[in-house]
């Protein structure tokens, strides 16, 4: 038997349990997903180099630090 977390008068898990109990609210996604429509929660696509503890919001940002022995001269 997974976890079972309440929220708004819901039971949530991972098990069905729809037909055990009448408050059943759904899986964990579906806690996450009220949580997040209730302004509670949130997530973020991160980016990082394998080597390092370091997240970057953007790709950009990535490349710039972790891979800036990278980048050409424009005027080769």
């Amino acid at each position: 038997m997974n976890k079972r977390y309440e929220y708004g008068g819901l039971i949530y898990c991972e098990d069905d349990l729809s037909e055990e109990i009448d408050n059943y609210g759904g899986s964990l996604y579906d806690l996450f997903y009220n949580l997040e429509s209730d302004g509670r929660a949130g997530y973020a696509e991160v980016y990082y180099k394998k080597e390092s503890s370091e997240l970057y919001e953007s790709y950009e940002d990535l490349i710039e630090t972790e891979f800036s022995e990278l980048e050409v001269d424009e005027n080769e």
